[in-house]
């Protein structure tokens, strides 16, 4: 990977920016990949992308997967997880999405709740 690595730093230093659309809810973000980065994203664009956003890759895996939602998490009487989502939107950014997991939604006691206020 040496003549790799050189090569990308010589674009680098020339001015070359390396761009990448990385999958988002929604849609997708466009990403500018340092040089250090390019071959880390070669070898593993999901943990890259993950990173960028601070996340482990299953997390953003799940993120992306599950549009920016969180599904509550309350277990019915059924015994089954609930299948509402918390209050807050969807496409929900990671930061926020990781916030909110392991919340309920307005049936189980969270945002929106009757007794909340």
């Amino acid at each position: 990977m040496a003549a790799e690595t050189n090569t990308i730093k010589a674009m680098s230093d020339a001015g070359i920016r390396f761009l990448v659309s990385a999958r988002v809810p929604g849609g997708g973000r466009d990403l500018n990949l340092s040089a250090n980065e390019v071959e880390l994203y070669l070898k593993d664009p999901n943990g890259t992308v993950a990173a960028r956003f601070g996340a482990s890759t299953n997390e953003y895996l799940e993120w992306v997967a599950s549009d920016g939602d969180v599904q509550c998490a309350a277990t019915t009487t059924s015994g089954h997880r609930c299948k509402n989502f918390i209050s807050g939107g969807g496409q929900m950014e990671m930061d926020d999405w990781k916030k909110a997991h392991g919340g309920y939604c307005a049936v189980h006691g969270g945002e929106g709740a009757p007794h909340k206020k």
